[in-house]
């Protein structure tokens, strides 16, 4: 299930670029505000989380030196679970302003105000598919570095991240399903205008890509991955796609 939420900024303050972590936390409290049995259920488990949500589209941003200024904005949020979405939606609406930090002190900030929450209908989702994200893809591994395992963030040009994203991505299935995948065909055939990115959520740094894509596989694992996200750290906003073919 995936929602269309839309805002409106209230204060002429701009958000800061890295603002992931601030829709994050907004994220769980309006949950938890809604439904504080599910916000425990997804704060206490240690293993993947299944939602993500998309990166802010401005559609008229206004040109600021200090951070992204705009009068209106959307985002989505997207989660194979119903419930998810239901309760989001419902604790919204019943808190619908919230605020993001405008500075990297965090003292300044920017007052938002949620307008409208729009369901949107099922993507058929097939065997192929051409992929668009909107938020970045982040992807790791462990290498060996002066004697020791680091962890190291992977770029499509590195054969290792489409080895991890698959692996990544049926493990996430297995969890949220308590089942494999019947057929875990899962094959990036092809990509374009991949752009790396470099975003802080709380303290560290994550080096990670939007990109399009075109992938064959099967189709119960092209579905969970549009719907929960690709890649790691979906709840911190990683990994949201949009079909465009």
């Amino acid at each position: 299930m995936r929602s269309r939420i839309t805002l409106r900024k209230t204060t002429p303050a701009p958000i800061h670029y890295d603002y992931q972590y601030g829709i994050a936390a907004m994220l769980y409290k309006k949950l938890a505000h809604a439904n504080i049995r599910l916000a425990n259920k997804i704060h206490s488990h240690t293993g993947f989380k299944f939602y993500t949500f998309s990166n802010l589209i401005i559609p008229d941003r206004i040109p600021n030196r200090h951070g992204l200024n705009f009068e209106q904005a959307h985002f989505y949020l997207s989660s194979p679970d119903p419930e998810f979405i239901r309760s989001f939606t419902e604790g919204l609406l019943q808190e619908p302003e919230f605020y993001l930090r405008s500075t990297d002190t965090g003292k300044a900030r920017a007052d938002l105000l949620i307008e409208r929450i729009e369901i949107l209908p099922k993507e058929e989702i097939g065997e192929v598919c051409e992929f668009k994200t909107i938020s970045p893809i982040y992807i790791k591994t462990q290498r060996l570095q002066d004697g020791r395992l680091r962890d190291f963030d992977l770029y499509p040009t590195d054969g290792k991240f489409y080895e991890n994203l698959h692996a990544n991505l049926v493990a996430r299935y297995r969890e949220y399903h308590g089942h494999d995948v019947s057929h875990d065909h899962f094959e990036i055939t092809d990509t374009r205008n991949v752009k790396a990115k470099r975003i802080q959520v709380a303290n560290n740094y994550r080096r990670c890509s939007l990109m399009e894509f075109e992938v064959q596989g099967s189709p119960e694992l092209l579905k969970f991955a549009y719907e929960a996200g690709i890649g790691e750290k979906n709840a911190m906003g990683f990994g949201c796609l949009e079909r465009v073919g």
